[in-house]
């Protein structure tokens, strides 16, 4: 879903439309991490991107989206901000420098 649209977001104003799945959406609001994995796409800085659950469901699928995952996933529109707050608080190897005291 790579898109060069843009999507006016309440908090961040004019941004840059990226796709997530809904899980994702969900730690924005409980802040609880639930992975972040994304598609190989490298002339996207913020390519499509799903959480551990629907990773596993893809693996067990072959790596294959169908109509149950995408269901399941429920992939969503965030804000080019938003997504990067929701990478930063899902991939666990990007540790804050002041989670290391």
């Amino acid at each position: 879903m790579t898109t060069d649209k843009h999507v006016e977001c309440c908090e961040h104003g004019k941004q840059k439309a990226t796709f997530v799945c809904n899980h994702v959406v969900e730690s924005l609001h409980d802040e609880t991490p639930r992975g972040f994995w994304w598609a190989n796409d490298p002339d996207n800085p913020r390519p499509d991107a799903w959480c551990s659950e629907c990773e596993e469901r893809l693996k067990a699928n072959d790596g294959d989206w169908n109509e149950e995952i995408e269901n399941i996933a429920n992939i969503r529109l965030l804000c080019g901000v938003c997504y990067d707050n929701a990478k930063s608080l899902n991939f666990p190897s990007q540790k804050k420098w002041w989670k290391f005291w």
